[in-house]
């Protein structure tokens, strides 16, 4: 037990230490005055939307919101490990009583907080803009941000399994192959329907292997002011929960196999 809550208090200490380190980098600066920009002009693109502002300012800032989460993923979350790696700062800290496990969840939970911290920062002005134009708090929006942001979690575990192993360009690029691939999942699903044996196979694998990032879509029912069932919130908790961990226990048993 003792050990065990040493071993939580070092993954907060990395994760805190993680987060500052990233908050100081001068591209989650650019990327997140870049985005708030984007978001504030959702309300220029529903002024020239013919009475479908409401629609095209939730589809336009909730796109825009993921696209920079991801971008933050990509351009930070994949050089985590990887430059603790390249500046032999990884070597000090493992020869503490730092566990690699606990290194390598540090690190995640830390880059977690910062994409916490942009998508609440983009969330309040989407929300502010929303609450503006109809004048009422839209808890379906503030749903879909919270969706947004498990998303990128998952995308963050990921990119921190393949930076386990390659470089952060290759980890960038298999990232955005990844969640493109799970953006199509219903696509892949619908092509496997109309496939011969030997390619529904493939692509049925493809559909259940790879995260299915649909599931945290709800821009639909931003749109249409449509209620999302309790059951299929839990769902999507329950597949977040699953596949996150998943990731993150292949990824530390790469980083522990690596040698420093």
């Amino acid at each position: 037990m003792r050990q065990f809550a040493t071993m939580i208090k070092t993954i907060k200490t990395i994760a805190l230490n993680t987060f500052r380190e990233t908050i100081r980098d001068r591209i989650f600066y650019s990327l997140i005055a870049f985005a708030v920009l984007t978001v504030a002009a959702s309300l220029l693109a529903g002024s020239v939307s013919l009475g479908q502002d409401v629609r095209v300012i939730g589809d336009f800032s909730l796109t825009a919101i993921l696209v920079f989460e991801l971008i933050i993923t990509l351009f930070i979350g994949t050089q985590l490990v990887w430059r603790e790696i390249e500046r032999k700062t990884v070597y000090l800290v493992l020869s503490k009583p730092v566990s690699r496990e606990a290194f390598y969840l540090g690190k995640f939970f830390g880059l977690c907080l910062t994409l916490l911290v942009s998508g609440v920062i983009m969330g309040v002005i989407f929300l502010s803009i929303m609450a503006f134009k109809t004048h009422a708090f839209n808890f379906i929006a503030a749903l879909a941000i919270l969706l947004v942001i498990l998303e990128a979690w998952l995308l963050t575990a990921v990119g921190l399994l393949f930076s386990s192993f390659t470089t952060p360009l290759a980890s960038a690029i298999y990232t955005f192959c990844l969640a493109l691939i799970g953006h199509s999942s219903t696509t892949i699903w619908l092509m496997a329907k109309k496939a011969t044996p030997a390619v529904r196979y493939v692509l049925e694998s493809v559909y259940y292997v790879f995260p299915n990032l649909e599931k945290f879509n709800l821009r639909n029912e931003v749109a249409f002011s449509f209620q999302p069932e309790a059951g299929q919130m839990v769902m999507i908790l329950l597949y977040f929960v699953a596949y996150t961990v998943a990731v993150l226990l292949l990824g530390m048993a790469a980083f522990r196999r690596h040698e420093f």
